[in-house]
């Protein structure tokens, strides 16, 4: 029996569980974050992966491929299981990587004698349970109570990934606001959080970084209780820290910086630095200033590469919508 889930703290767990290392699989990729295009077979969108996770500082690139290789090899060769069980949470980062996973095992070849799923949500007082904290007692009641993946939800795994690696939004958008998505319960609730992260109309920021500008509004917050404060707004938190940490350097950057560092540590990152809002900052979350220009970024297989056509969401309608940075700018 293979056991694949999302990560190392959430392999952590199930072995402590006692369930053999060499029976976990993590995952392992930040599939929110840089290009996942479409076209590419397993093999070849991982060195995509490990090229953009290495030049964003988060590693060696030959490690990290050789740990995508390894991953790819033990799961292609896991139709010979008499059971593969597929461990995700609910929020956005664990989904697109079920997504994966299922996309792969959707190709009838590749599947073993059994798929079942496991998917962690929230409890009934809306407390997230996270992978990684598993008691062995919780996770043999899991264990337990999984359930067989059925066709249809490995069709519709398929097609969701198949849309977000497309080269525009609309397909992904489409099958969300089709309801073809709810065979896989948790997956329209972050489809629709994923679609929030593209630059928004209103402001060409993402959800994820204009909630950080919020968080600020009031008062300098440290970046420690930033990252505390935009989880709490969170029903799901799928931002790790240092994803954030990344962002806010880039809102603090450029012509029109949005915040600032008010106190730092010399030498550190931003990370060990206190932030506040710039005038820039206030002046577009009050909607008195032009909506920034997004830096160059992939939202799964979409480029957003100013000055070209930039696909943004229109929160008010949530609905994506197709613009020119050009045409914005004519109407300053």
């Amino acid at each position: 029996m293979l056991h694949i889930t999302n990560g190392d703290c959430a392999a952590e767990a199930l072995v402590r569980a006692g369930i053999a290392p060499g029976d976990v699989l993590p995952w392992r990729d930040v599939l929110h974050e840089g290009p996942v295009p479409g076209g590419l077979p397993l093999e070849e969108l991982s060195s995509v992966r490990a090229r953009f996770l290495s030049d964003d500082g988060f590693g060696d690139y030959d490690d990290i491929r050789g740990q995508f290789y390894e991953r790819d090899v033990r799961v292609a060769g896991s139709q010979a299981e008499d059971e593969v069980v597929c461990w995700f949470e609910s929020d956005l980062y664990d989904q697109l990587q079920l997504l994966q996973v299922l996309d792969w095992y959707a190709e009838p070849s590749h599947r073993p004698l059994r798929l079942s799923l496991i998917q962690l949500d929230l409890g009934q007082d809306d407390t997230f349970e996270a992978a990684g904290e598993l008691e062995p007692a919780r996770v043999d009641e899991l264990l337990g109570a999984r359930c067989a993946l059925a066709p249809d939800q490995l069709e519709v795994a398929q097609r969701a990934w198949s849309a977000y690696r497309a080269p525009t939004p609309r397909e992904l958008e489409g099958l969300w606001r089709a309801g073809a998505l709810e065979s896989l319960p948790c997956l329209p609730d972050a489809v629709h959080r994923v679609l929030e992260e593209l630059p928004w109309l209103d402001t060409g920021l993402s959800r994820s970084e204009r909630s950080a500008l919020e968080c600020l509004a009031t008062q300098p917050l440290s970046a420690s209780a930033l990252f505390a404060a935009l989880r709490a707004r969170e029903s799901r938190p799928f931002l790790g820290d240092a994803w954030l940490w990344r962002a806010l350097e880039a809102l603090e950057a450029g012509a029109r910086p949005l915040l600032s560092r008010q106190l730092s540590v010399p030498g550190a990152g931003i990370e060990r630095s206190v932030l506040a809002l710039t005038p820039a900052g206030q002046a577009l979350l009050a909607g008195q200033a032009r909506p920034i220009e997004p830096v160059e970024r992939w939202w799964g297989g979409t480029r957003i590469r100013p000055p070209d056509t930039i696909w943004r969401w229109d929160g008010a309608r949530e609905r994506t919508v197709e613009v020119r940075e050009a045409d914005l700018r004519g109407h300053d």
